[in-house]
Order: C-alpha cells, then structure tokens, then sequence
C-alpha cells in the first residue's frame, strides 16, 4: 500500500472507529431535526453517505477491470436520500449499516493492487482532482470528512 493511500485508510478507520458511538449519543430528535427545509438531518446525512458507499463501492470495484478512462456516472443524491427515508430508519440499523458498508470499503481499499490506483477515470460530475482510482478514493473518504463536520458540528 502507498503512504499515500495508507492516510487515506487511515481517515476511514477512524470514522469507523469513531461514528458509532458519537452518533448514537445524540437524541432521536436531534437526529431527525432539519437545520432548513432543503438540509438534510443527521440521519439523512448518514444515509446519503451509505448512499455514496454503495455508489463508490460499484466503481471502487470496475475501475479495476473496465477499459480506461472508467466513466463514473454522477446519482441524484437528493432523490436516493427522499426515497429511502433515512429519519424513519431505526438508527441502530442505520449506523449499523452505515459502519459494515465503509468495513468492506477499507477493506477493497487496503486490497487494491497499487498498480491498479492510477488506472484513469473521467466523471459526469467532475470530482475534485478525481481522475484515476486513487484519488476517486480519496475523494470518497474526504467526502466523509466534510459530511461528519455537518453532523458532528
């Protein structure tokens, strides 16, 4: 594993370390609480980042064997949230849920090949920087980070 994607590892497991236990310690209101009618809850932002595992997980994994440049469709974030309806999940399936997915996902993450995180990528939504599998890694657990401050304040 690079030093490189050994940090970003890293960042993952501490979230998997670290969400559980910090997200049950908030009441069931609170979670459900909108900050405006167009904001997610904390629920809801927890599921759209089971949502972004799911769709990451699928690319994490044909990135690795498709023709390059991988195309990366973009998803309707905001419908796959509305659909689902995160704040009338029980929150210890969700964040059950939320920390088995993002296991399997450090774990494709620790067992991908080095050679295979510079295959090239291009995006319907460009990505930050995302243009081979590497950063498209990186930009999933960075995507974390900025959803967990919303959360965690």
């Amino acid at each position: 594993m690079t030093k490189e994607l050994k940090k970003v590892v890293d960042r993952l497991q501490e979230h998997i370390n670290t969400v559980p236990s910090e997200f049950l310690k908030y009441s069931e209101v609170e979670l459900r609480r909108k900050p405006a009618p167009n904001k997610w809850s904390k629920k809801e932002l927890l599921g759209h980042l089971i949502d972004s595992a799911t769709n990451n997980h699928l690319r994490f994994i044909k990135i690795q064997f498709m023709p390059e440049p991988f195309f990366v469709e973009g998803y309707y974030q905001d419908d796959w949230v509305k659909i689902q309806k995160y704040n009338d999940i029980e929150t210890q399936h969700l964040v059950n849920f939320w920390k088995i997915y993002n296991e399997h996902i450090l774990y494709i993450m620790e067992n991908t090949p080095e050679e295979k995180l510079n295959l090239k990528i291009t995006a319907e939504q460009p990505f930050e920087e995302a243009d081979t599998l590497f950063f498209l890694m990186k930009d999933y657990v960075d995507h974390m980070d900025h959803h967990m401050k919303q959360i965690f304040g």
